[in-house]
């Protein structure tokens, strides 16, 4: 999806810049360039264990870069994806906002990060819209609303029980499913809808302690199908309330699959207004169908799973069902 959006000649695709910077990716609500920036361009060693050219090599695309000027296996959030997605040479874009955002002034959290999209729209030559996709950033979709009020969500979806595969066998989401089921009893909330991760004041003390404790064996540590189709409904239905009253554009991994044009036609036309045609006709390859992992899972393993992926998919039905489907004939601002 964020390639499909970077191919397009209007939309500014700023890919996983809200998952790379983690704890510090909401808060604090006002602050300087410099402290913005460093929450972008400061290390993480609790990322580098779940970020990496080795844990993730298709996902992790500074891992990819050319005679890096940063270690790959510890560099900046900013560096992981967004820039590597962005430009050729991350490192020369690197070096240029290192250079603007630290002199910022002091301002709200929402305008660092919409100066900041102006600043790479314009490294892009001029981008007129900006989308920021992060996995399950969902679970921040109301604070995102509150910061950034004009918003046209879109909402994509795929298999609950698909999904929950994925995320078994992804570091980020391992370690994920285990502060949500093992930090709970302390009161921490990793999908609390207004001190979620990110956000809530605790986040970064968490990441500092994990950076220099023991994380790697609980990503290598697969977690059981109950525990990931239980975290997909827990995340899917709590986000899916903070857009409650919203309409946004839906699109499903199936049906991108199934009828890539169409809905990557749809997809252009309600974020900036446009699609297209040749935009349409190339990325319309890049979807890709992949069989169903349910087919290796035993009968039981599978019911396990299908039953605890169950309230987020009567969740998901309930949204769709009761949203209009979005008109595409809007300009988006």
């Amino acid at each position: 999806m964020s390639e499909i959006l970077n191919r397009h000649p209007d939309i500014l695709s700023v890919s996983e810049l809200f998952s790379t910077v983690g704890p510090h990716a909401f808060r604090p609500d006002v602050l300087s360039g410099a402290l913005f920036w460093r929450h972008l361009s400061r290390p993480s060693r609790a990322l580098s264990k779940i970020g990496n050219p080795d844990s993730a090599p298709r996902e992790f695309l500074y891992g990819q870069t050319p005679d890096p000027e940063h270690d790959p296996w510890l560099c900046p959030p900013i560096l992981a994806i967004t820039l590597p997605h962005l430009s050729d040479d991350p490192d020369g874009l690197f070096r240029r906002l290192s250079q603007e955002v630290p002199t910022w002034p002091k301002r709200s959290l929402a305008a660092q990060y919409r100066a900041l999209f102006a600043v790479l729209a314009r490294e892009r030559g001029g981008r007129q819209v900006w989308v920021e996709r992060s996995g399950g950033s969902l679970v921040a979709a109301g604070t995102l609303l509150d910061m950034f009020p004009e918003a046209r969500p879109v909402l994509l979806t795929r298999s609950g029980p698909d999904t929950a595969l994925s995320m078994r066998d992804y570091p980020a989401t391992r370690l994920a499913i285990w502060m949500w089921r093992r930090l709970s009893w302390t009161g921490l909330d990793l999908l609390s809808p207004r001190h979620h991760y990110g956000r809530g004041a605790i986040w970064p003390l968490i990441a500092t302690l994990g950076g220099v404790g023991g994380l790697g064996h609980i990503v290598k540590k697969r977690p059981s199908l109950e525990e990931c189709g239980a975290f997909w409904s827990d995340l899917t239905c709590r986000g899916l309330a903070s857009l409650a009253g919203q309409t946004p554009l839906v699109l499903s991994y199936e049906s991108l699959c199934q009828s890539p044009e169409e809905e990557i036609r749809r997809l252009g036309t309600y974020l900036a207004g446009t699609a297209p045609a040749e935009w349409v006709r190339t990325t319309s390859a890049l979807p890709r169908p992949r069989p169903s992992r349910l087919q290796a899972l035993s009968p039981a393993e599978r019911d396990v799973l299908e039953t605890a992926c169950a309230p987020g998919e009567d969740a998901l039905a309930t949204f769709t069902a009761r949203s209009p489907v979005c008109k595409t004939d809007r300009i988006a601002g």
